[in-house]
């Protein structure tokens, strides 16, 4: 954890902000719904997020007293999957999303003992396919018209990396 530069307050950094992760319950409905529904284009219902929190891996990371994301994952037979992945807006951009990544990915090989990571990312996602990429993610296939998108349906790419514990 790194210490937060009290004379940098307006713009932060991942390695300048006292990042914390924190498993999250049912008692965090709500705030991880507003996230949720503050992020993304087409957000997972209330509901969604209920059985989110009811049935997988679910972690927030927080700044200080400030909740940075929150990342929602399912593990079977080793391999590790990305179901929901946020990053509030005003922290996007700082390194909030890489270093939540690489978190999960450790957490993921030492805990889970998971041996392979998916996840599936909007192709229209510029910014979350490169922070993928950057992470050790390659595509592995295409999910056609996986999202719904104004207008109609958006494709997701599939991609995947091999975890080290």
């Amino acid at each position: 954890m790194i210490t937060q530069d009290p004379q940098h307050s307006t713009a932060h950094t991942a390695r300048q902000m006292a990042l914390s992760f924190v498993r999250l319950s049912i008692d965090d409905l709500e705030r991880v719904a507003r996230l949720e529904a503050n992020a993304h284009s087409h957000p997972w219902s209330k509901a969604q997020v209920l059985s989110a929190l009811q049935h997988y891996h679910c972690w927030g990371v927080r700044s200080g007293a400030d909740w940075a994301g929150f990342a929602v994952l399912s593990c079977v037979v080793g391999e590790a999957e990305l179901l929901d992945f946020v990053v509030a807006p005003e922290f996007q951009g700082q390194g909030v999303g890489s270093t939540l990544l690489a978190w999960l990915q450790n957490w993921a090989a030492t805990e889970l003992q998971a041996k392979r990571f998916y996840l599936e990312v909007r192709e229209s996602n510029q910014a979350a396919l490169a922070l993928y990429q950057n992470a050790g993610f390659v595509e592995v296939g295409i999910r056609a018209g996986y999202y719904p998108a104004r207008g109609g349906r958006e494709d997701a790419v599939l991609m995947a990396m091999e975890l080290i514990a």
